[in-house]
């Protein structure tokens, strides 16, 4: 069972990589930011899942990645994850932010999204 939610978990942060992508590639930078922020959330709740069976209710992703250390070491840079969660609220409210995100913010936040499910590859398959 904790399988099948966990691999459900990692097929949702594969399809918001990929929207953050083609939101980024139409210009809606604000938009691919906060699918880049849930594609990283939820592989990260995918390995808790699938080695815990217990789905974790948070959307920081510092706690996350906290709570996978317990079972596994991953290589993310704690400063992305903690720029990369600010996109959570920001990206979806217009009063949280007074500038408009940028391509290079967008960019960012792909990037570190990719190493994220990367990362979880590497310590599935790895294991």
């Amino acid at each position: 069972m904790a399988r099948r939610i966990g691999e459900e978990w990692l097929r949702k942060a594969s399809e918001n990589l990929k929207a953050a992508k083609v939101l980024l590639e139409r210009g809606l930078y604000a938009s691919s930011c906060f699918h880049s922020q849930q594609a990283a959330e939820m592989a990260l709740k995918a390995l808790i899942v699938l080695k815990s069976g217990v789905q974790p209710f948070t959307h920081s992703l510092i706690e996350l990645l906290k709570q996978t250390s317990r079972f596994i070491e991953m290589n993310l840079d704690k400063s992305d994850l903690t720029w990369l969660q600010d996109h959570y609220l920001q990206a979806r409210y217009p009063n949280t932010r007074l500038s408009e995100y940028t391509l290079e913010e967008a960019e960012r936040a792909l990037n570190i999204a990719r190493r994220v499910l990367d990362e979880f590859h590497r310590v599935v398959e790895g294991a």
